[in-house]
């Protein structure tokens, strides 16, 4: 087994304070490193970017806070090096949000791993590609996801297997689980997936999940099923027939769900559902370069699961209250009875990137007279892939940040760019105020322009091409468009240094 040593180690804001980490012993000692970890569910915000790049103002349950910070890189100076499986950082600065004035301090629960590319070694992995072939896949999608399954054969190594089933208008099973030493064999079944008729979803999971379930019985390794469709499966339903409770049924024998999107919307509300689901993450993909990058750099995060069962439980100080979270997946945030707000993460992945949760703050009465209160107390507590559940507690004080502290200055920038985006559509779509989703938008980027950070480059293009189709609708197309080069209106500095 290369689950090696998995504890915590929750450091306090600025006062350093932290709880002993428990270790749990598997195999060999895991270096500081450089891969981090990530909540399950959305993993993008692609579909949301494709939306706003064709002209269009996205729904605001499309938009997925996690997908958002899951494509970037969010680190905290560690309060010492991490040499377990998952380590948590914290730390809490100032902040002002746009969208929710009442927010004046914003926390980072920050995640990393000690493994690096040394001393990770990927553990064999069983897959079973469930390929919808029906007739709404004609054309590029059938062609993304055949040539995106090559981009997988190609990082399979001779410890893996593969299994393809097909289902349409009926279920086939193109290919048992064979192993990946006969990599033509593989590759000649997929070629061998034709377009046939409707759509009959559950009957192709059910076969994907059988074949799952018999292949683990002779197999050591991870065994995953990933569904390939341009569909939105049905995730009103709980039953055992429907998808999402075939995927907690699979959960339980140790089968985790990747659902890979094709060409259609995939959002917050599928998100949620299959970030309920113990193993489960979602990627949407709307070309094959996307998808062959991401399978090509990180083939082997899509599959590892690091921990299970994250709580979070935020306690605010007497005088605070908790303003915001953000980056949570699923629906399961609730209030205790004692007034502190639970969070609950099914499954935390190995990610190349440190990911984050996100906490807002706010004054419960009149503003503290410290410039560095202190906010409260979270709480953080998980189920190793192999152990028995760590826990951990820290204080959250305010507190200028490290020149490292790279998570929690652009995750400012994020979580308010997460909040303005929410205000913005909902005021285009609910409220027919397309002034004033121009309004919060113009604002928002103008503030990433002037952050001049780089990695934030993908943000301000996005925003940048939301805020022309807003102004049009608002009848401003005549304003000058944000830019890098600009200057503050009122002080007549540039804008960028």
């Amino acid at each position: 087994m290369w689950w090696c040593i998995i504890g915590l180690a929750l450091a306090g804001g600025d006062d350093d304070e932290r709880m002993k980490a428990v270790d749990f012993e598997f195999a060999a000692d895991v270096l500081a490193g450089s891969f981090g970890a990530t909540p399950g569910g959305a993993q993008d915000i692609t579909y949301f970017r494709d939306q706003v790049a064709a002209g269009a103002v996205p729904l605001p349950e499309v938009f997925t806070p996690e997908g958002l910070f899951s494509e970037h890189d969010l680190p905290l100076v560690p309060s010492r090096p991490c040499e377990r499986l998952l380590c948590a950082e914290l730390r809490a600065t100032e902040a002002r949000l746009t969208a929710q004035p009442d927010a004046r301090w914003l926390a980072q629960v920050g995640f990393t791993s000690g493994l690096t590319e040394a001393t990770f070694h990927r553990p064999p992995v069983s897959l079973v590609a469930v390929i919808d072939k029906s007739c709404s896949m004609s054309g590029e999608p059938i062609d993304t996801v055949k040539r995106s399954l090559v981009a997988m054969i190609d990082q399979l190594g001779p410890e893996d297997q593969l299994a393809i089933v097909a289902y349409g208008s009926d279920v086939a099973t193109v290919l048992p689980p064979t192993s990946a030493t006969d990599r033509q064999a593989l590759r000649e079944a997929v070629e061998r997936v034709a377009i046939d008729g409707s759509t009959n979803l559950e009957a192709g999971l059910t076969r994907g999940y059988e074949l799952a379930r018999a292949a683990r019985r002779s197999f050591d390794g991870v065994s995953r099923v990933v569904l390939f469709t341009d569909e939105r499966p049905n995730t009103g339903r709980t039953d055992a027939a429907s998808f999402m409770g075939m995927a907690e049924a699979a959960s339980r024998d140790h089968v985790g769900t990747t659902t890979i999107g094709v060409g259609t919307q995939f959002g917050a509300e599928l998100a949620q559902q299959v970030s309920s689901v113990r193993g489960g993450n979602l990627f949407f993909f709307s070309d094959l370069g996307a998808m062959r990058e991401k399978v090509a750099s990180d083939f082997a995060m899509m599959f590892t699961e690091l921990a299970y069962d994250l709580d979070l439980v935020v306690s605010p100080k007497p005088g605070m209250k908790v303003a915001g979270v953000y980056g949570v997946p699923g629906d399961a945030v609730r209030w205790t009875e004692g007034g502190a707000l639970q969070l609950h993460v099914s499954t935390v992945f190995l990610s190349r990137d440190d990911g984050a949760i996100y906490v807002a703050f706010a004054p419960d009465g009149p503003m503290p007279a410290s410039g560095r209160p202190e906010l409260g107390a979270i709480s953080l507590s998980y189920d190793p892939r192999d152990g028995e559940r760590s826990t951990a507690t820290s204080t959250v004080r305010s507190g200028p940040l490290a020149d490292g502290d790279v998570g929690l200055r652009r995750g400012r920038l994020l979580v308010d760019e997460v909040t303005t985006l929410e205000r913005a559509t909902a005021l285009h779509h609910h409220d027919n105020d397309q002034e004033g989703a121009w309004q919060d938008v113009h604002g928002l980027l103008q503030r990433l322009v002037a952050a001049g950070d780089p990695a934030l480059s993908k943000e301000i293009e996005l925003v940048t091409a939301l805020d022309a189709t807003l102004a049009q609708l608002a009848g401003r197309s005549g304003e000058v468009p944000v830019s890098g080069g600009g200057r503050d209106p009122v002080t007549g500095l540039p804008t960028v240094r």
